[in-house]
């Protein structure tokens, strides 16, 4: 029983050694493009996490990994994304890009850089694979040195699912006072803040796209009213996300010319 007891404790505490939730990096990958994992996440994207050494070994898994990533192309297109990251940042990118073309892993980004640590959710592997998504950057699958088909296709599904629930039913809605709505060249969100923080306004379409460039703010404690022009936005349903520190609001309006 002594014994059995410790293993479960050991198991346990190994399951909480890392966390359920993403971490976030902002880093260049190969290419020079600057990447931020949480702006990504909360635009609606889901993030696929695979860190290579690169190895023979890793080859199998990975591409069974990218092939199950393109497969949602066509349905989710620019919503599912493969990152292979080096796994110590240690392997320079030109060979990492090599690497890659060389198993056919071209539509993927590639990293080597420090920032993205396999070592925030537990053990390494190689590969080891990770699914990131939702504004709650919720980790939805995580393995090392294997994948099994199924289980990273559901994940993908959850997490692609879990977003358009929480931007169809979007919380603490009654919070924001959206007007007009419909709109046509404008739109103004009316809201109470707690106290003085600065702030961040998002605006998403229906599938969970970014279609504005992010537009910060200062808010004041009390009442707040910040307007956005809708001139450029298509007709149709959109939604707004103010990100703060001290939380997260959200609601939905439609634009109509």
């Amino acid at each position: 029983m002594k014994i059995k007891l410790i293993i479960l404790i050991i198991f346990l505490a190994s399951f909480g050694a890392f966390s359920q939730t993403a971490t976030n990096f902002i880093c260049d990958d190969c290419t020079g493009v600057s990447h931020n994992l949480f702006n990504e996440l909360d635009a609606g994207k889901v993030v696929i996490l695979c860190w290579v050494m690169p190895c023979a070994s890793c080859i199998g898994p990975t591409k069974t990994t990218y092939n199950v990533v393109q497969s949602f192309n066509l349905s989710y297109p620019d919503r599912v994304k493969m990152y292979i990251c080096d796994d110590y940042a240690n392997t320079n990118c030109s060979s990492l890009n090599s690497w890659c073309t060389q198993n056919g892993l071209t539509n993927a980004t590639k990293f080597s850089n420090s920032a993205i640590k396999m070592s925030d959710y537990g053990s390494n592997g190689m590969p080891k694979i990770v699914v990131v998504g939702n504004y709650t950057h919720q980790v939805y699958y995580n393995t090392n040195n294997t994948v099994n088909v199924d289980l990273l296709t559901n994940a993908i599904t959850t997490a692609l699912e879990d977003f358009s629930v929480s931007i169809s039913d979007p919380v603490q809605v009654n919070d924001i006072k959206i007007y007009p709505n419909p709109a046509n060249n404008e739109v103004s969100l009316n809201f109470t803040s707690e106290k003085s923080e600065p702030c961040e306004l998002v605006i998403y379409n229906n599938s969970g796209i970014q279609v504005l460039q992010p537009a910060s703010f200062h808010l004041k404690q009390g009442e707040n009213t910040i307007s956005v022009s809708s001139i450029g936005l298509k007709n149709g349903i959109y939604f707004a996300c103010l990100k703060a520190d001290s939380g997260m609001k959200r609601a939905r309006f439609v634009v109509s010319h």
